[in-house]
């Protein structure tokens, strides 16, 4: 029997969060989530995910945004390998006319992805980072 993936979902709106969480669980992944990017941080240090997929901008405390925490993961000796996939939308949000791409240094992430993000869209980029999902019981 395969162990089932896990992927830690950092993102500060509840709703998106739910539902991710709900869409993750129902193809056979194993979902964590926090709501602040410290907390994201935190949380991927307790479980050590296969995934992580960070949202860039954070309400409330002044804190790192997802840029700054993607860095902070790829510097980590336990993190550095865990794949960091960037959902957000900065560009929207803040009328950015230029597109976020991965890079080994500002963005060491696997894939940016803008929402909002279909379902489909979300599965097909997880599978390219984590492979092939495995079929439920």
């Amino acid at each position: 029997m395969c162990q089932m993936k896990k992927i830690l979902l950092v993102d500060d709106d509840v709703q998106l969060v739910d539902m991710v969480k709900t869409l993750l669980e129902s193809v056979g992944y194993e979902v964590y989530y926090a709501y602040q990017a410290e907390k994201g941080i935190e949380k991927a240090k307790a479980t050590t995910p296969d995934l992580i997929l960070l949202d860039v901008m954070f309400a409330g405390p002044p804190g790192p945004d997802g840029f700054e925490v993607s860095r902070q993961l790829h510097k980590d000796p336990v993190l550095k390998n865990i794949p960091v996939i960037i959902l957000s939308g900065v560009r929207k949000a803040l009328d950015l006319s230029y597109v976020f791409g991965p890079d080994e240094t500002w963005m060491p992430v696997k894939a940016f992805i803008e929402k909002p993000v279909k379902p489909d869209t979300l599965l097909a980029e997880i599978e390219k980072v984590l492979g092939p999902r495995q079929k439920a019981q």
